[in-house]
């Protein structure tokens, strides 16, 4: 028998933030960074009039332009499954998912106790960066997440199973930016008492540029240096922001 599919996590172990922003305390923040497995809410998604979630993607790197979203960006449809069942745990693996090469499941996706929708990897589609709009994100996946999304893509693309321990390690400087960033962008939107997209935008632009800069971004990819580029961070939001509150 050949290397299997690990078990999807638990919901409070899949997700980091899911709800309705302003309905739900557990909701995406504003100021969280656009990345991977991010779910949003009311998509036109071209060609799959079926579906109205969309689920980003692809790559941080590939789905950027410096700071910023590309124009363009590649999402995956994502539909409910059941409307009633929170189709998780080991006898749901066994039932439903372990089989279920083409999907990521995504039980509980809104943290309402109720309904499993699913991310569908043939349904693809190229929409406009713009409708992904930060209020309508409802889903974001935690790091552990994200990896057993990667590793059931990999698997349905190419039928390979890459172990979970060597996609962390590949992933690993992209969420270390992705944390770093979270820092920086919370700390400036606390500064300036907003969170609206101009604040977020700007505060993007300044980290981007500061991990531009002496090569930072590089030496994350070190696990040596990337303490040194942490630091070097985080005394910056302090100048800049004072820190976090």
């Amino acid at each position: 028998m050949g290397a299997q599919l690990n078990p999807v996590p638990d919901t409070d172990h899949l997700y980091e933030y899911r709800g309705v922003l302003e309905a739900n305390e557990g909701a995406p923040p504003r100021f969280l960074p656009y990345h991977q497995g991010d779910v949003f809410s009311g998509v036109d998604l071209p060609g799959l009039p079926d579906y109205d979630h969309a689920m980003l993607f692809l790559h941080p790197c590939t789905m950027r332009k410096g700071a910023q979203l590309a124009p363009y960006v590649t999402v995956i449809g994502v539909k409910i499954q059941s409307a009633k069942k929170v189709m998780t745990g080991p006898e749901s693996w066994e039932k439903h998912w372990s089989k279920s090469f083409g999907v990521m499941p995504l039980p509980d996706m809104y943290g309402e106790g109720r309904s499993t929708h699913v991310a569908e990897f043939m349904k693809m589609a190229t929409v406009p960066s713009t409708v992904l709009r930060r209020d309508q994100r409802v889903a974001t996946l935690s790091a552990e997440g994200r990896l057993h999304l990667l590793q059931r893509a990999f698997h349905h693309f190419s039928r390979a199973v890459i172990p979970l321990g060597d996609l962390r390690s590949s992933m690993r400087p992209v969420e270390r930016e992705i944390e770093l960033q979270t820092d920086w962008v919370e700390s400036c939107c606390d500064q300036r008492g907003s969170t609206a997209d101009e604040v977020i935008a700007e505060a993007e632009i300044a980290f981007d540029a500061f991990l531009k800069t002496d090569n930072r971004r590089e030496s994350l990819q070190n696990g040596e240096s990337e303490f040194a580029v942490a630091r070097a961070v985080k005394k910056e939001i302090e100048m800049r922001y004072g820190g976090r509150s």
